[in-house]
């Protein structure tokens, strides 16, 4: 049975579809479809790209933050942190060469990967607001004296300053008792 034989409504149809404006709104409606699909790709594409790199972002904030982890409870900053703490409550304070900046050193680092976005804010809250917050308060006038000794380079220990100020909660107190105990906690701590 051809094509000339089949029944009289499928041949009209038939050649409606044989009609150019038949395929002119055919192919116009495909290429809107296209279109939309095709931007539908771009966004999609754009939104995966997206995630990907805010999970990237998270990935290496949580693995420095690891690696801050590590290095705070390094047997190296351990000691750092309890010879400090020790010479901090002597009665006369140690001398300027005899201060090692280990622990200044550590919470800078933290400072500028913070500032930076590298780290992840809130496991570094959690982590070292408590004893980021009570060695700058220890350790200011320190810092200070520095400062001063070199023209009054304000640059040096500057994030840790600004973390500290940012870290702090807004009711907290650390006064000198606070201070002591903290000191005093600090010298105590395991180092073998």
């Amino acid at each position: 049975m051809g094509f000339f034989n089949c029944p009289q409504p499928l041949r009209s149809l038939a050649s409606q579809f044989m009609k150019k404006e038949t395929w002119d709104i055919i192919l116009s409606v495909s290429t809107v479809v296209l279109a939309l699909f095709t931007a539908w790709m771009a966004f999609s594409t754009f939104w995966l790209a997206k995630e990907s790199r805010e999970a990237s972002f998270r990935q290496i904030g949580v693995q420095l933050w690891i690696e801050f982890q590590k290095r705070f409870d390094s047997l190296e900053v351990v000691k750092a942190r309890k010879k400090l703490a020790t010479q901090m409550r002597a009665k006369t304070p140690p001398k300027r060469d005899r201060i090692s900046e280990t622990v200044l050193n550590f919470f800078e680092d933290v400072g500028v990967s913070y500032d930076g976005g590298f780290l992840n804010k809130g496991l570094a809250d959690d982590s070292f607001s408590y004893f980021l917050c009570r060695w700058w308060e220890a350790l200011k006038p320190y810092v200070h004296d520095e400062r001063r000794r070199h023209k009054e380079d304000a640059t040096l220990f500057a994030n840790f300053e600004r973390l500290a100020g940012q870290m702090r909660l807004p009711n907290e107190v650390i006064d000198d008792v606070e201070l002591a105990r903290f000191l005093e906690d600090e010298s105590r701590l395991v180092d073998d």
